[in-house]
């Protein structure tokens, strides 16, 4: 632990010992830690956090859990809506939508992806058509992290059909709970169900919760973009527990209850301290093997670090390469997630090779091998980051595309009739 992290983990310890509550609700206790700046420490204080590293969450999160204390939410809305609504949406949205997610009110899922539009993102075909004061939307999601526990979604859909692609898409925040939407678990190999397909037939959407303006959705798209990719890269992963909102499970609850229950680590993937807290315990820290492959995996650890913090301070400043830095933190966690999940798996042998409680540590290490395929797809497949980085960093040439300045609506009617 560095010594910038020592002292945080002093001060936090610290602020526990005063206002750490076992009896109060949940929803009570994490009001307390938003509102002390704990949830998202890496915010500035006017955005709600304290102005601390990006991964100064990590290690909040982290002695909160050796205290005993219940850990602050987690949730994309943490890692994306909010600095989104932050950076792109006005006064009036930062303090309708931000607030809640700090204090744990309500869980946010990813609405951009369609069984058309993965890598191609901006192909997408969802429709929003304005109805006065609201939109009407249609159309499939697919992908979404957690979207049966989410209270709204981060919704991507095309409100202009007569203008390029990349022109006539829009961002909202979305509810979920409504007329119109259907939400199916999709099972992977995992055994679990994270991920979800989601329905939208004539739902609504207030134009007050339209982001960034109308057919400017793919700005503010990169700017959602560019906060996952960077908070991947930094080791924040995926969403993991506690889930927020009441349709998390544990809304009501007396909070000490829960963190008695909270599980040694939320993630669903594994970092160096994990792989190596893990040799030492099973006794292969000494091998040289191990070892050189630690190494390795501490390497690629701090790279991600600083490369997520150059990143930070690009976009602070508005440089031109915080879109290429957020890509090559997000290849560098994929390296990272697969390197270390392969380690655990070798370290630990058969034992860790077993799943759920027959495993070693409860089957976490086999499931962070079977998970760790997932890292090379989730945001955004490794190849369109290294086409992100070629074109617009080291000013490679674009592939042709001849429908660039046509209106989507005609190169749609095209498709379907050639």
């Amino acid at each position: 632990m560095t010594t910038e992290h020592a002292d945080l983990w002093a001060e936090v310890t610290a602020w526990l010992e005063d206002n750490w509550d076992p009896d109060l609700s949940v929803e009570s206790w994490w009001k307390t830690v938003g509102a002390a700046g704990w949830t998202a420490p890496h915010f500035t204080p006017e955005q709600g956090g304290r102005g601390l590293s990006i991964r100064s969450q990590a290690v909040v999160r982290k002695c909160f859990a050796e205290f005993g204390a219940l850990r602050p939410p987690g949730g994309l809305g943490l890692v994306m809506a909010a600095p989104t609504i932050l950076n792109m949406g006005t006064p009036e949205q930062i303090d309708r939508h931000v607030t809640p997610i700090l204090e744990g009110r309500l869980g946010w899922a990813q609405l951009f992806s369609e069984p058309g539009a993965g890598s191609d993102l901006a192909g997408l075909t969802t429709k929003a058509e304005r109805d006065g004061d609201r939109w009407v939307i249609n159309g499939q999601k697919v992908w979404s992290s957690q979207a049966m526990q989410c209270d709204y979604g981060m919704l991507l859909a095309r409100t202009n059909f007569d203008v390029p692609k990349h022109k006539g898409i829009s961002w909202f925040a979305f509810k979920l709970d409504q007329p119109g939407v259907t939400i199916r678990p999709l099972k992977e190999m995992t055994g679990d169900d994270i991920f979800n397909e989601i329905f939208l037939d004539d739902a609504v959407v207030d134009d007050a919760d339209l982001i960034g303006g109308e057919g400017n959705g793919w700005m503010v798209t990169q700017t959602t973009l560019h906060f996952e990719r960077t908070g991947i890269g930094a080791g924040g992963g995926m969403a993991g527990f506690p889930f927020p909102g009441p349709k998390g499970g544990m809304w009501g609850h007396r909070a000490g209850d829960v963190a008695a229950v909270q599980p040694k680590d939320s993630k669903l993937t594994l970092g160096f301290d994990d792989v190596l807290a893990l040799a030492k315990r099973i006794g292969r820290g000494d091998d040289p093997v191990i070892r050189q492959e630690l190494t390795r995996l501490y390497s690629d650890s701090m790279c991600g670090l600083w490369n997520a913090q150059r990143a930070k301070a690009e976009a602070k400043k508005g440089g031109g390469a915080a879109a290429a830095l957020g890509s090559i933190a997000k290849m560098t966690q994929t390296r990272i997630v697969k390197r270390a999940a392969g380690l655990a798996a070798s370290a630990s042998g058969a034992h860790g090779t077993l799943a759920g409680a027959d495993g070693l540590d409860g089957g976490i290490y086999s499931k962070a091998m079977v998970f760790s395929a997932a890292s090379s797809i989730y945001g955004g497949a490794d190849e369109i980051q290294r086409n992100i980085v070629a074109e617009r960093t080291l000013g490679l040439p674009k592939e042709p595309n001849p429908d660039k300045d046509r209106a989507y609506g005609e190169v749609l009617r095209a498709r379907t009739a050639g």
